[in-house]
């Protein structure tokens, strides 16, 4: 195993870390924030120093990952970067404890969106790095479904045939540093235009600066505590649901939309089969939201619709789809959005593979030994081809389960530890209080040992659960 080429890895993202925290300690020197931008100089200082140690001793390392090696980077990206993170709620007071502050990163750099903190006791520039920290987790997201994820498996399901899987061969992380520039280049493209938009329609500036990188991460984070509707006006809420749902769906689509800039290109967006799956479940949860809550609050039902289903989970207004049961909400979750997206869930790419390939065995039980090779976009599909879709359903579900057992066995009654276990593993916090109002139960409650469940699961939605359970796999470790 290339421990060196790992260890040169993590110090690229030491010194990547350094940047963001020395722009949020710019951007708090800006806003007159003095001691918080003195700290967060610091932090960046001394993590950038960190990461120059790494890469200076293992610069000279030859070019010779793994698959193995870039699985075991992936894992150790996802725990390691959230220990830099934490580290501001620590210095600036926010968080009182490691575990309390690890939990507020991990749920910021995995696009959860979940806090114990109240927005409004926080200094804007703790405010400013975790909206950064979403945006940057979002990149991450896409970039590691695309290099290592899809990449490593490019006969997988959802992947959209595209440029960006071929934009520079090579060693790992030099396709890493390509891609993760295209990825951010789209993103950051796409907020600033959100920014703007809403800007100009009437959120505050700062208001409207972290909701879209919170939008286009779908990590659900807001700068105000309470509904939206108190500094969001409905110009302004469309606009955010709009770039919540493009977030949602496939970056390689999008990425050959803006890359072509041709209107037929624009209409394959929407025609695309997880798009239209996204339509779909809105439409759904629309048609439930008025059943539920009445046609006179028909605005916020659509807006957080569209928030929800794009796993952001903004809560828009004080009656809206908190009136569901509570089980349509979590199902929604749990499917999540378009494959290579920032958004959460089991992802509607597979849902949709699973429900045709259930139709064929269905028809085949009337003729057992009837050759009726699965379909999906004009393709024929293997059945081997399906194993690690229904292994990954698997794991979900197993993680699901011991997610609840640990949730429970840490103190929550059955019925939190079920909505908690759901909110964590498919990286949608804001369901939470959307399921709980009545209970009064907030994520504030968690002890330390709710805290680090409910992370751990975070961390395991992220990262995609088989390369969790490869880690238990004697020959991974062998090889």
């Amino acid at each position: 195993m290339a421990i060196t080429r790992i260890i040169l890895w993590l110090g690229n993202t030491c010194v990547l870390c350094a940047v963001l925290l020395a722009l949020t300690a710019v951007s708090a020197l800006v806003m007159l924030e003095i001691t918080p931008a003195t700290q967060l100089a610091a932090i960046a200082a001394a993590t950038g120093i960190v990461g120059i140690i790494l890469i200076a001793t293992t610069y000279n390392t030859p070019a010779r990952e793994t698959n193995a090696d870039a699985l075991l980077f992936l894992l150790l990206f996802w725990m390691i970067v959230p220990v830099i993170a934490a580290i501001p709620y620590l210095v600036l007071g926010a968080s009182d404890s490691v575990i309390s502050a690890y939990f507020e990163a991990v749920s910021a750099f995995t696009t959860t969106g979940a806090s114990t903190l109240n927005a409004d006791d926080l200094p804007r520039s703790l405010l400013l790095w975790r909206a950064l920290l979403q945006g940057f987790g979002g990149v991450c997201v896409a970039t590691f479904a695309v290099v290592i994820l899809a990449a490593l498996n490019l006969s997988g399901t959802g992947i959209h045939r595209s440029l960006l899987f071929t934009l520079k061969k090579g060693e790992l992380f030099e396709r890493l540093i390509g891609i993760g520039r295209v990825i951010a280049g789209i993103y950051i493209f796409l907020a600033a235009v959100c920014f703007i938009a809403m800007d100009i329609t009437g959120t505050p500036t700062f208001e409207a600066l972290t909701l879209s990188l919170s939008a286009m991460s779908t990590g659900g984070l807001t700068p105000r505590s309470g509904p939206l509707a108190a500094y969001v006006g409905p110009v302004s809420a469309t606009i955010l649901g709009i770039f919540c749902l493009l977030a949602a769906m496939n970056i390689a689509i999008i990425w050959d939309v803006l890359r072509l800039r041709r209107l037929r290109n624009f209409v394959t967006l929407l025609k695309n089969y997880e798009h239209r799956g996204l339509f779909v479940i809105t439409t759904l949860l629309l048609l439930f939201g008025i059943l539920y809550v009445g046609a006179g609050h028909a605005f916020t039902v659509i807006i957080e619709s569209v928030y929800f289903v794009s796993t952001a989970g903004f809560d828009y207004n004080v009656i809206g789809l908190e009136m569901l049961p509570p089980v349509i909400l979590i199902a929604v979750a749990l499917i999540g959005g378009s494959a290579l997206s920032t958004a959460g869930g089991v992802k509607i790419i597979r849902i949709l593979l699973l429900f045709r390939h259930l139709g064929t065995d269905m028809s085949r039980l009337t003729h057992p030994s009837r050759v009726v090779p699965v379909s999906f976009k004009g393709q024929h599909i293997p059945d081997r081809a399906f194993l690690s879709i229904w292994m990954y359903f698997f794991g979900y579900t197993l993680f699901f389960a011991f997610g609840i057992l640990m949730l429970g066995a840490a103190g929550l009654v059955f019925e939190d530890a079920v909505v908690v276990g759901a909110a964590s593993l498919s990286n949608m916090g804001p369901l939470v209080p959307y399921v709980l109002p009545e209970s009064g139960f907030v994520y504030a409650d968690f002890t330390n040992l709710q805290m680090f469940v409910s992370a751990l699961l975070m961390l395991i939605g992220r990262v995609e659960v088989l390369a969790v359970l490869i880690l238990f796999t004697p020959s991974f470790w062998r090889r």
